[in-house]
């Protein structure tokens, strides 16, 4: 009689990964389906060539008015932290001081919260600009002696510690007087916060219309397919199996968008920073340098997530029906 120790029963094989054939073959087949499922969106976007060059053309003008958006919050924020930048406290010093006292008086001003830098500036030095901001004036002939005291210039950390820093300023010893232009610095400090607030609001106001305005193009894409969607629903196809295909594909119309909008603005801002620079010098502008890398990268994320936004809110809606 043949033994049967060949025909014992062995201990499962493990995969390659370390798992028991049936979990390996789960994971193998789930990564195959989406696989399959991604090839079905990237064929789809093809295939559907003219409903796709419409949701493209209409997620990429919302991204070009995001993108115009974008660039001008920057510029705006760039502009107020230059005037905010220019606010500045001066403490005029007695008369009389010796270099130690001074140097004291320099490292108690350094000491108050919030100072960022405190500059001395000589009274010949306060007497030369007076001079340079009138004109070119000679006032050493027109007076005898220099009537402007040595001065420190105390730049505070952020624009609002103005106020406090310079109430904290009076009591430096050897400080006889500190100005700041208290009516001037809550203008320019109001004029700033409204234009952050104007620019950060049309920026956001402008996303939203490109999420509506990208939503409703995807969304002509998946009643064109109803058809294609009932039969896999009628087949027992679950939700994720309806969805993924116009995810990619919404993905992917999106990236192409982004990327159609990116090409547009790396050509255009630099042509429009170089006109505004001969027609206004003075008009400061943020270099292409600062801001083509981050507005593209802005603008391929904002593509990507629009795609896959607009296409779930639409199949969601559809399959919610």
């Amino acid at each position: 009689m043949r033994s049967l120790a060949p025909f014992r029963e062995r201990p499962a094989a493990l995969s390659a990964a370390g798992l028991p054939p049936r979990k390996a073959s789960r994971l193998e087949a789930a990564a195959s389906s989406v696989a399959f499922l991604t090839r079905e969106g990237a064929v789809g976007f093809w295939r559907n060539g003219l409903m796709s060059a419409a949701a493209v053309s209409s997620i990429l003008a919302a991204l070009l008015a995001f993108g115009g958006a974008l660039v001008t919050l920057w510029n705006l924020q760039a502009v107020a932290a230059r005037v905010e930048g220019q606010l500045v406290a001066v403490a005029y010093l007695r008369d009389g001081l010796s270099p130690a006292q001074r140097e004291a008086a320099r490292r108690a001003a350094e000491r108050i919260p919030g100072v960022r830098t405190v500059s001395f500036v000589p009274r010949q030095e306060a007497l030369r600009r007076l001079e340079e901001a009138l004109g070119g004036v000679e006032l050493e002939q027109a007076v005898r002696e220099n009537p402007l005291p040595d001065t420190f210039e105390v730049r505070p950390d952020q624009a609002e510690d103005l106020r406090r820093v310079a109430e904290a300023l009076r009591s430096v010893p050897g400080v006889v007087e500190v100005t700041y232009g208290e009516d001037a610095t809550d203008r320019v400090l109001a004029l700033t916060r409204l234009v952050r607030g104007a620019g950060a609001a049309a920026t956001v106001v402008l996303g939203a219309v490109s999420v509506v305005v990208s939503t409703n193009a995807l969304r002509l894409t998946v009643l064109a397919r109803q058809q294609e969607v009932e039969i896999m629903r009628l087949v027992g196809a679950t939700g994720w199996f309806v969805r993924w295909p116009f995810l990619v594909e919404g993905l992917l119309q999106g990236l192409v968008a982004a990327v159609c909008a990116s090409a547009l603005w790396t050509v255009f801002y630099p042509w429009a920073v170089a006109r505004l620079q001969q027609a206004w010098p003075f008009l400061p502008v943020l270099p292409p340098s600062r801001v083509v890398l981050p507005l593209v990268a802005s603008l391929l994320a904002g593509g990507a997530s629009v795609g896959l936004l607009g296409a779930a809110v639409s199949v969601r809606r559809f399959l919610a029906r």
